[in-house]
């Protein structure tokens, strides 16, 4: 029996080696799928007749491709891409008969996997609208698309024109080949073209034909219906018609009696396919295709949080807001020069000065600034590069993962980054006023206000909420703030009239709404008898709350509590302070960053003398390092070989007393 129980452990033994390493090998397999789908959510779903591809899928359906792509570059978390989702659905709906000549696509640039997709494409701002054409080779066959993309029915027309255009070019086998009737052709002639189609629809229209182009797109391949178009001085046009614009007949095969003329001029192709619907649908429905979705991962739910306060200015969120800035928001460009450069120095300067959060943290941004502060040109990898240098340097005090706590939403892509970026704003103001309040050469608009609005204009990728804030800064007369204390009364102002206007908006969490703040359940106080906010008390109020930065809780603190025990009992306990790297606002970055350059001048050219003990002069010099490598081995081997000997007498010794003695430990 006891001869078995060494096989008996080792086969243990090996069970759970094998265990283990398929425990992290399904580890490994749900971290990688987590970081590629991130915290981002789809603002699309299943039942929308849309395509959704990212940075794996993009290239083999876009390149290459037999038909036209109109792509939409959005961010789940962008307010204006949030309001614009419902309109495209809309319009993907209405374009659903396209999908063999334009399909109609989307790519979410806030999942962390298709920022490099997005920075390839130099997609500056979101929503991002482009055109792909037939057979495209690279991403400079995107045309990116700048018309009023909220008017879906002039969208339409714009992409039918695209396409037109493609086929003039290109000549695609599978396309129809956007030609008008010839002149000389009859009604009679174009009966006999039919066959045994039952249906034809004729659009007059004289070039640009969009809405015929959109027709003839809308109906191609469709057994029942054929779509022709002719100019306003052709012979079947005349016969029908005497006065101008844009007409549609309908006729059944062989019978030049139309069952439908239009009594007035059309303004919109979906004018005809409602006309056609309504009349012959029933006979002429063809099977919608199938989108067959590039990527179905789920997607994941945002976690729950029920002792989430967003009534806080946590440290988290402050961090996670200057993360996704330094890696996300500001290298989307490939290139960045000229006034968005200019922007970008103006805030990191700003940064430098008052930047909330830990030493680390500021010292960041001070070696940013003096970084970028020469530069010409920047580049998305070298800004990337720099960053994480610096990071490194410091000991990482920005993480890579983006965690919110008080901005944390309802959903992924509800609040967040631009919580997170209101709050960073709002203790960049108030720090200000702390150093400042008392310097007659501060000056607030040129010193914070205005650096900050020119990085949201260049910068916050959400296009409409960038152009929105530079609205409300005119509207709020920010070059007209003077005094030091404006400089975070003045924001403070500016982000009430925000939540005001967006509250109830498509943007507005319905977990957390958007109202005044402070709000009466946090302060009733700031109230005035007629339910108004009084400025004389809210002011004091909002400095207090931006100056009370919470450490994060989701982190090991770095402070710690002593407790000394005697006899089992509680004698005395104590709670250390924290290292002052680590404390809010500590220390003068200014005068550490110079003892650090200090440090690193002496650093590079030490001079030392070496004396003679027992001969170590005789070694040369460039031998030193391997004459310690030598002997720290020699001591490390030495090591090895005395706890080896000791492990193995203290097994004897318990295998002996084990199988020896009458009676078993």
């Amino acid at each position: 029996m006891h001869e078995k129980e060494p096989g008996v452990a080792k086969s243990l033994c090996i069970a759970a080696v094998i265990t283990g390493v398929l425990m992290l090998f399904i580890l490994v397999i749900i971290l990688a799928f987590s970081a590629g789908r991130g915290n981002s959510e789809s603002l699309y779903d299943k039942d929308d007749p849309i395509l959704e591809l990212d940075v794996d899928t993009f290239g083999p359906a876009i390149y290459g491709s037999k038909k036209a792509h109109f792509v939409e570059f959005y961010s789940s978390w962008c307010g204006a891409c949030i309001g614009y989702a419902p309109t495209f659905k809309k319009f993907a709906k209405q374009l659903e008969k396209w999908t063999p000549i334009v399909q109609v696509t989307v790519v979410n640039c806030a999942d962390d996997k298709n920022m490099p997709l997005c920075r390839e494409h130099s997609v500056n701002s979101y929503p991002s609208l482009r055109y792909f054409k037939y057979n495209s080779a690279t991403k400079d066959d995107g045309m990116k698309y700048s018309g009023d993309k909220y008017d879906i029915n002039k969208l339409a027309h714009d992409i039918a024109g695209l396409a037109q255009a493609d086929a003039q070019k290109q000549n695609p086998e599978s396309w129809p080949t956007f030609l008008p009737l010839s002149d000389a052709s009859t009604l009679e002639d174009v009966f006999k073209s039919l066959g045994t189609t039952p249906y034809l629809a004729v659009i007059v229209q004289d070039s640009p034909s969009v809405i015929a182009w959109s027709n003839l797109i809308n109906y191609y391949g469709n057994n029942g219906l054929k779509v022709a178009y002719v100019g306003q001085k052709h012979q079947i046009a005349s016969k029908f018609f005497s006065d101008e614009g844009v007409h549609a007949l309908l006729f059944s095969n062989g019978n030049a009696e139309p069952m439908w003329k239009s009594s007035s001029p059309i303004e919109k192709w979906m004018d005809v396919q409602e006309k056609i619907e309504e009349l012959i649908g029933d006979k002429i429905a063809a099977k919608s295709p199938t989108i067959q979705p590039m990527n179905a991962a789920p997607v994941i739910a945002a976690p729950s949080n029920p002792l989430n306060n967003q009534y806080e200015v946590q440290l988290v969120d402050l961090k996670s807001a200057m993360s996704y800035m330094l890696y996300k928001e500001i290298p989307r460009r490939e290139e960045i020069r000229d006034e968005p450069l200019a922007a970008l120095k103006q805030w990191m300067h700003t940064l430098k000065k008052y930047a909330p959060g830990t030493t680390p943290m500021r010292r960041l941004f001070f070696r940013l600034d003096e970084w970028v502060q020469l530069r010409s040109v920047v580049t998305a990898n070298e800004w990337l590069a720099q960053v994480d240098e610096i990071q490194q340097s410091l000991g990482n005090p920005l993480p890579k993962e983006i965690t919110w706590m008080a901005c944390a939403g309802s959903k992924p892509n509800l609040r967040g980054y631009t919580c997170g970026l209101w709050t960073l704003a709002h203790s960049i103001t108030v720090e200000a006023y702390k150093q400042e309040k008392h310097n007659t050469a501060f000056k607030p608009v040129i010193d914070v206000l205005e650096p900050f609005r020119a990085f949201i204009f260049h910068f916050l990728s959400c296009s409409e909420c960038a152009q929105n804030f530079t609205k409300e800064a005119e509207k709020n007369q920010l070059h007209l703030v003077t005094r030091a204390e404006d400089v975070y009364a003045w924001l403070w102002r500016v982000h009430n009239f925000v939540n005001k206007r967006l509250s109830g908006s498509l943007t507005d969490d319905p977990s957390f709404k958007k109202q005044q703040f402070p709000p009466k359940s946090l302060c009733p106080d700031c109230y005035d008898l007629n339910g108004e906010i009084d400025e004389a008390k809210a002011l004091p109020f909002v400095f207090k709350y931006y100056s009370n930065i919470k450490t994060d809780p989701s982190e090991t603190l770095p402070g710690y509590k002593v407790v000394e025990y005697k006899e089992g009992k509680t004698q005395s306990a104590g709670q250390r302070h924290l290292n002052p790297k680590f404390q809010i606002h500590a220390g003068k970055v200014d005068q550490l960053e110079a003892n650090e350059k200090v440090k690193n001048v002496l650093d590079a050219s030490p001079q030392r003398t070496w004396q003679d003990i027992d001969g170590y002069d005789n070694i040369p010099e460039g031998s030193r390092s391997h004459y310690y490598f030598i002997w720290l081995s020699l001591i490390g081997v030495a090591l090895i070989v005395v706890y080896c000997k000791y492990r193995k007498n203290r097994s004897k010794f318990w295998k002996t007393f084990y199988y020896q003695n009458d009676f078993k430990l």
